[in-house]
C-alpha cells in the first residue's frame, strides 16, 4: 500500500489527465512574492504557520515544493514543467525562496539545515524528539509527512539544488541507520526520489 503511495520509479506514472494548468502560471509570482497559491495565500505567510498548521493543512507542500507529477492529493498544485524547471535554474532568488522552504520544513521534521561555506549539512535537530509523534512514528507501514518528504526531494532535483537534495537524503539515512524512525519502507523512494534531476 505504501509503494502505491509512493508512486513508480521516477514518471509521471499516477494516472489521469494532467492537471495544474492554471496554477503552473501562478507559481512563478508566488515565489516572487508578487503572488498567491490557488487558495489566495502568500508564500510568507505560510512559512509563519506553526508546526501544527503545518501538519494540518494539506495543500501548502505541493505549493512550497512542486514536481512535474499530478498531486494524488491535491488535483490544483501547480506542474513543475521543464519550462519552469529552466526558471529556478536561472533564477537564484527563485531558489533561494525554495531553500528557506526547505529549511522551514526541516525544523518541522525535527531537522536543522547547517551552512558553513560551501559546505551545507542537514541534521537531526535538538528538537527531533518533540517532532517523532507528528513526523516520524509509523501508522500502517508509514506516515503522510514520508510522502512530503519524497516530494521534497523531487523537487530539490527538478529545481537545480543537488547539493541540498543529498543532504537531505543523508540525514534521512542516518535516521533509518541509527533507527530513530521505523521508516525502512519509505528509504528505497526517498534513495530514488534523490536521483531526480532537471529536465
Amino acid at each position: 500500500m505504501l509503494s502505491a503511495l509512493f508512486g513508480g520509479k521516477g514518471g509521471k506514472g499516477r494516472g489521469g489527465p494532467p492537471g495544474g494548468g492554471e496554477s503552473k502560471d501562478m507559481l512563478l509570482p508566488y515565489f516572487r512574492g508578487a503572488g498567491t497559491d490557488i487558495q489566495g495565500r502568500r508564500l510568507a505567510e505560510t512559512r509563519n504557520w506553526d508546526f501544527d498548521k503545518m501538519e494540518m493543512v494539506h495543500d501548502y507542500v505541493q505549493w512550497w515544493f512542486p514536481t512535474d507529477e499530478m498531486s494524488m492529493f491535491n488535483m490544483d498544485a501547480p506542474m513543475l514543467t521543464p519550462d519552469l524547471q529552466k526558471a529556478f535554474k536561472d533564477d537564484p532568488e527563485l531558489r533561494r525562496e525554495l531553500r528557506l522552504n526547505l529549511e522551514r520544513f526541516c525544523q518541522f521534521l525535527g531537522l536543522e539545515v547547517q551552512e558553513e561555506g560551501d559546505d551545507l549539512k542537514i541534521v537531526i535537530g535538538g528538537h527531533f524528539r518533540e517532532r517523532q509523534g507528528d513526523c516520524w512514528s509509523s501508522m500502517f507501514g508509514g506516515n503522510h509527512n514520508w510522502l512530503r518528504i519524497s516530494r521534497v526531494l523531487q523537487c530539490l532535483g527538478l529545481c537545480s539544488l543537488p547539493k541540498e537534495q543529498q543532504a537531505l537524503l543523508a540525514c534521512l539515512e542516518e535516521i533509518y541507520e541509527k533507527k530513530l524512525a521505523q521508516c525502512g519502507s519509505a528509504v528505497p523512494h526517498w534513495r530514488q526520489r534523490a536521483t531526480t534531476k532537471p529536465a
